[in-house]
């Protein structure tokens, strides 16, 4: 067998090895910040979801399902999980915590941060979910699962993405009766399991007065006006953002020498 013959036979698998590089991934940062005045309200760890625009959390005037009143209730992420992996097996999802110690709320003036690798084609749209802290079933979320998109169809990163989010993003569940005094979580005293259910739809959160002044671990409410517009009260602020990728690892540099070793090898055969 010929020189030649045997580079040819060492080179190619080396060639195919270095060529089979994964899929591209992405890396992305998502930071939240509670925009809510001193002694306001906080929210739940921040839960998010990448995915393919399949999966629709909840509905405007729709009866909310358990996974939703999971979480608007208690805080309890973990049945979106499930929802989520059901309507799009390539999504992911995690929670986002406040960064400072305490009782485990993003607090107001607190941010939190996390990061995320996505698969651009998998993971076009954004969604979130976080519980209004102290509330019966008031959240955070974002109603259209096709509003925030991050990637284009061609997996072009869209550039960072700010969402700016105030009161008409509240929601009420509309699975327990507003009480501060039966079953609001996150309230001294009071027991979250417990609450008087409210068999109604998905709306806007509309008075949480009765709230006002009642005993939290943070201290006594502030409550906000909540009468006004409600696009006029700032909630909180999450922007995502894509991490820069690391350089072209040495595989590449390795298929480069390869397929430039084989075209010597060609042109001394001829």
């Amino acid at each position: 067998m010929s020189f030649q013959s045997i580079a040819r036979r060492a080179i190619l698998p080396a060639v195919l090895a270095a060529c089979a590089f994964p899929a591209a991934a992405a890396t992305l940062r998502v930071t939240v910040t509670n925009n809510f005045a001193a002694g306001g309200f906080s929210l739940t760890p921040l839960w998010v979801a990448f995915q393919d625009g399949s999966f629709d959390a909840f509905d405007r005037g729709s009866a909310a399902s358990g996974a939703v009143e999971s979480l608007a209730e208690l805080g309890d992420p973990s049945g979106l999980d499930a929802a989520l992996a059901a309507a799009d097996g390539d999504a992911v999802s995690g929670v986002i915590p406040a960064t400072a110690t305490g009782p485990g709320t993003i607090d107001p003036g607190e941010t939190g941060s996390a990061e995320f690798e996505v698969s651009p084609a998998s993971a076009r749209y954004f969604t979130f979910m976080s519980m209004l802290v102290p509330s019966n079933d008031s959240f955070l979320g974002a109603e259209d699962p096709l509003a925030h998109e991050l990637f284009d169809a061609s997996g072009g990163f869209l550039g960072d993405l700010v969402l700016t989010l105030t009161a008409a993003d509240l929601f009420d569940a509309g699975t327990e009766v507003n009480n501060a005094e039966n079953g609001p979580a996150f309230v001294i005293g009071q027991d979250g399991t417990a609450g008087e259910d409210e068999n109604g739809v998905v709306g806007p959160v509309s008075s949480l007065s009765g709230f006002a002044g009642i005993e939290t671990p943070l201290g006594d409410l502030i409550l906000p006006d909540l009468t006004g517009d409600p696009a006029g009260l700032a909630v909180a602020t999450i922007r995502i953002e894509q991490i820069p990728e690391v350089p072209v690892p040495p595989a590449a540099a390795l298929a480069v020498s390869a397929l430039a070793a084989l075209g010597m090898l060609r042109r001394r055969r001829a």
